[in-house]
């Protein structure tokens, strides 16, 4: 048994070619999720794979699902109670609707922590593209990036040459240091005239607060353990 999800919006090719490439199986579930209120060229395309779906493919377990994407996160909790009523096999085809649809079922096959294939099939229908839930997951940081983005956040904004010698690191190493930082979010990389600088990102500035309530609970946690000892 398995669990299809299909996000649609004015046209139903992309639904339609996901349903080839899967070969659905009697005991299936098709799940289609849609934008309310349904405008004309969505409830046709709707009418259209329910038809194919129901005659040609022979399925016979089909869930609409129909959200509202003005209201995100009510829209992402909808589906993902739609979802955990399946304990099965789980496929996502995000290839059709509009971004807001296909961005919101996103959010919520992956909030939902199951071992999903997530599809997508570009626009000119010549490339498919299939991602694990592990995709999405941020990179992990260590305890040596957390000291490079105190370092950053203590100065403010820092330049390739004079951080080399904060951090007693080759020119180089520094560049690699600051480059994967920046690649993975945590750093914002910025042009002022010929040359550039280095300052924290948003998210580089709540990964300094995740590590640093870590360490004050490990240090509290410490210290309750020296008071119990005494």
């Amino acid at each position: 048994m398995r669990l299809i999800i299909l996000t649609l919006g004015f046209d139903e090719k992309f639904a339609v070619r996901g349903i080839l490439r899967y070969a659905p199986k009697p005991d299936d579930t098709v799940m289609i999720i849609t934008a309310s209120p349904l405008v004309e060229k969505a409830e046709k395309a709707l009418k259209t794979l329910l038809n194919i779906l129901k005659s040609y493919a022979g399925i016979e377990n089909i869930e609409v699902v129909e959200i509202d994407v003005s209201n995100p996160e009510s829209a992402k909790h909808k589906i993902k109670e739609y979802i955990s009523k399946y304990k099965c096999e789980l496929i996502a085809n995000l290839s059709g609707g509009m971004r807001a649809l296909i961005l919101i079922t996103l959010a919520a096959v992956l909030s939902s922590n199951r071992n999903a294939l997530i599809e997508l099939e570009t626009e000119n229908l010549e490339n498919i593209i299939t991602l694990a839930p592990e995709f999405f997951k941020p990179e992990p940081i260590d305890e040596s990036d957390i000291r490079v983005l105190r370092k950053v956040a203590e100065i403010g904004e820092v330049k390739l040459d004079e951080f080399a010698e904060v951090i007693g690191k080759s020119r180089t190493t520094t560049y690699r240091i600051l480059k994967k930082l920046v690649n993975t979010g945590y750093l914002e990389e910025k042009k002022i005239g010929r040359g550039v600088i280095y300052i924290l990102s948003s998210k580089g500035t709540q990964a300094l607060g995740v590590a640093n309530m870590k360490n004050k609970t490990t240090s509290e946690q410490s210290h309750d353990t020296t008071n119990k000892r005494k």
